[in-house]
């Protein structure tokens, strides 16, 4: 177990290192597949498109006939769908609509727009070039070109890629089996009526929001007490039926946080604490083949933790692709002095003045300040190596509506 915090990156190199723990696949129809991860790679089983067709309405012309006629006849047409086979005779103007099937002696689209109609002749009002408005046989793919590969993400970007190259069963990779705890006594169901230290378990709610994705079967296992005993046979339990098992509360050093003891005693811990706030509080290891991820009580950091690294290494761990949450630019509208060395996820308003996006620092920051999740629109990350933040400094901002 390493003994001192790990950077996030850091962190980041010992999730990368990380083998998929699922290796079996399961067939599924491709309207049920979004969210999965590819088990192999997928090739398209037809040209897209299928054949030669047109861009725009308009009319088919011949190439010799292009710059040498202003005025076609025409009586034909080709609607998509279409199953004729035509082929244009000299001085003729065959009308085409968008997708249908072209001629087989033209590749030259006029758009309808560049014309004028007089009965059955077509004038043309501007002179296309050879080839315009016209798509290839196979342009965009080939068949048996690879379209996606092993470990891709069946998403809305790319499910129509699939379904356009002839493909209804796809075959993914079986749901990641998740289990999870909150941790602490003084946690109750969301009520009105709290008494003494009574507090409202909110990280149930975020955690089991935070893991309802397409891929993962999830099972809440329960709030564990604050008993070394419990707490052991609670993880021992969970780790028979799960491939990873996610806690929240009782992973730091108080007398009363007894997963770090529990884990060491029945498992084993690849690192403990991290570089980071707010998230110090964080542990991974392994209980036989299990993994199991220790995070902080504070719901800022189950939040903001989860988002930027563990849910990266959850899909990882599924058969994904380890990938981190993007980042933009944004330009520092304050000042303020770190009181730590630990890389700092500020929570921050984002304002858009003269053109320029703007991070306001939300007022409240602590790591228990729920609201600075809800109210504010991301976080500014602050190296480990900054001590002072200026105005007009650039960082890197992670929006919430892209990151959860």
């Amino acid at each position: 177990m390493n003994k001192l915090p790990l950077t996030k990156k850091q962190i980041i190199e010992f999730f990368k290192k990380q083998k998929t723990i699922i290796v079996k696949p399961e067939w599924v129809d491709l309207k049920n597949s979004q969210g999965r991860f590819l088990f192999e790679d997928l090739k398209s089983k037809v040209d897209i498109p299928p054949f030669n067709n047109s861009a725009v309405d308009g009319y088919a012309l011949l190439k010799k006939d292009i710059n040498k006629k202003n005025l076609y006849y025409y009586n034909r047409r080709i609607a998509a769908g279409d199953k004729l086979n035509i082929k244009i005779k000299s001085g003729e103007a065959v009308r085409v609509f968008t997708g249908a099937k072209m001629p087989s002696n033209s590749s030259t689209i006029i758009m309808q727009e560049n014309t004028s109609i007089n009965g059955d002749r077509i004038e043309i009002l501007k002179t296309p070039s050879f080839g315009e408005n016209y798509r290839i046989k196979g342009e965009d793919i080939k068949k048996n070109q690879k379209i996606l590969s092993r470990g891709s993400k069946i998403n809305k970007q790319n499910i129509n890629l699939i379904a356009a190259s002839g493909i209804r069963k796809i075959k993914v990779f079986k749901k990641i089996k998740i289990g999870f705890f909150t941790s602490g006594n003084e946690l109750r169901k969301p009520t009105s009526n709290l008494k003494n230290s009574e507090i409202n378990n909110s990280n149930f709610f975020a955690l089991n929001s935070l893991l309802d994705q397409k891929f993962i079967s999830k099972k809440y296992f329960g709030n564990l007490k604050d008993n070394l005993k419990i707490v052991k046979s609670n993880l021992l339990r969970a780790s028979n039926n799960n491939d990873i098992i996610i806690t929240a509360g009782g992973a730091s050093v108080g007398d009363e946080d007894h997963l770090i003891k529990a884990l060491s005693n029945i498992g084993n811990i690849f690192f403990w604490r991290a570089a980071i706030k707010p998230g110090r509080p964080i542990a991974v290891g392994k209980i036989n083949s299990c993994y199991v991820i220790c995070l902080p009580g504070n719901p800022v950091s189950v939040q903001l933790l989860y988002a930027m690294l563990i849910n990266p290494l959850v899909e990882k761990l599924s058969g994904g692709n380890f990938k981190l949450p993007n980042s933009s630019k944004i330009i520092a509208s304050f000042c303020m002095k770190k009181k730590t060395q630990r890389m700092e996820w500020l929570r921050i308003i984002k304002k858009t003045i003269n053109n320029q996006d703007m991070a306001l620092k939300y007022p409240k920051q602590g790591s228990g300040m729920i609201s600075s999740v809800s109210y504010s629109d991301g976080i500014l990350e602050i190296d480990e190596n900054v001590s002072e933040i200026k105005r007009g400094d650039i960082f890197d901002f992670y929006d919430f509506e892209t990151l959860f």
